[in-house]
């Protein structure tokens, strides 16, 4: 499928697929940080992304224990609320488990 996704640059359209209810995988874009040498993000339906990856497989196999920790079929602030209000530990817990399964942080100021 394609979507667009939201850049600083304005709307961007990617091939993505969808990873599990809710969450799409795809490879980033001609000219997102290029010197960022994790280029699969694993973003929510509507385009912001959650975490990337060094693999298509991890982003993808990521998605399965992300996707079973709130509803992301729904709103990106809807499932920030369920993360901020229902999942034990927060905002923390989520970070944790993404690193835990291979995620790094898309919008860090240098590669890890």
């Amino acid at each position: 499928m394609t979507i667009n996704i939201p850049t600083t640059a304005g709307p961007v359209a990617v091939d993505a697929a969808e990873a599990a209810p809710g969450l799409i995988v795809f490879h980033a874009p001609d000219g997102f940080r290029p010197d960022f040498p994790h280029r699969w993000l694993l973003a929510h339906h509507d385009g912001h992304v959650i975490a990337a990856f060094d693999t298509e497989s991890a982003a993808t196999n990521a998605a399965g224990p992300i996707g079973a920790l709130v509803d992301w079929t729904k709103s990106v602030m809807t499932a920030a609320q369920q993360i901020s209000l229902s999942l034990e530990g927060g905002p923390k817990a989520l970070l944790a488990l993404l690193k835990e399964l291979g995620g790094h942080d898309p919008n860090a100021t240098t590669a890890p």
